[in-house]
């Protein structure tokens, strides 16, 4: 018992110690904030669709949180492809299509930045090299764009979660989606609250169009702050669930 007070004591010192520093101190494991992961599992989801997969980051991340479920990703840049099949194939249950996915089916030309992450068919703001460096454009590609309600069916069956982060192409994918956006448990959207992309929708915009299709936020978790103030976001990663008797 004196073991036991003793070692309480000395917590209660260093987190006073550290909040009068400036810093929040909080639990780990089971008193954590809840993450997608734990959005998955609650919602027993068994389809991920992955669209802006780029070298497959988003499913081994979900990988490692331990879902098991079938994934589906598209990623349109050529060589960035290549590494996310690889990494696909090997996962077995992970289907990949090397295609851009819009509003409307077709071709488009490809903004290819130095760091692929950044890559849009959208033209970037006029600010956004100076923010991002590795984001200046060194290409272009001409890629195939589709409609996600052509490519796979709405399965009344699956318990599917759809991720879109295609650097402010976000509501032109959902544009093409449109039966699916009936269908499922939950969406996940990287929205800005700085633009780096020209003629993207702002950060109230994207809430009111999920709102509309039956949807309110679930999860927020920031993306990338701004360099010259450390303070302030650029974007964030929004998890969207259906809207619920308790929302009304």
């Amino acid at each position: 018992m004196v073991v036991r007070q003793i070692k309480t004591q000395v917590k209660r010192t260093i987190w006073s110690g550290m909040r009068q520093v400036g810093f929040d101190v909080r639990r780990a494991g089971p008193g954590r904030f809840p993450d997608l992961a734990d959005f998955l599992a609650a919602r027993q989801v068994d389809l991920v669709l992955d669209v802006g997969a780029n070298i497959g980051q988003f499913g081994k991340a979900l990988r490692s949180r331990g879902y098991r479920g079938e994934m589906i990703s598209f990623e349109p840049v050529n060589a960035v492809y290549r590494q996310l099949k690889a990494t696909a194939d090997r996962d077995g249950n992970w289907q990949t299509y090397n295609m851009a996915l819009g509003a409307a089916a077709g071709r488009a030309a490809l903004n290819v930045s130095r760091s692929t992450v950044f890559s849009s068919i959208l033209d970037q703001s006029p600010d956004t090299a100076r923010m991002e460096p590795d984001s200046a454009v060194i290409r272009q590609e001409e890629v195939t764009v589709a409609r996600l309600d052509d490519l796979v069916e709405p399965s009344g069956d699956r318990i599917v979660f759809l991720k879109i982060d295609t650097q402010g192409y976000e509501r032109l994918v959902l544009e093409g989606a449109r039966e699916w956006l009936k269908k499922l448990v939950g969406v996940q959207l990287e929205l800005p609250v700085v633009h780096l992309y020209r003629h993207t929708w702002r950060l109230t915009d994207a809430l009111a169009y999920m709102s509309d299709a039956g949807f309110v936020v679930s999860q927020l978790t920031p993306v990338e702050w701004l360099e010259m103030d450390s303070v302030s976001l650029v974007e964030i990663d929004a998890v969207f669930r259906r809207r619920a008797a308790v929302d009304e």
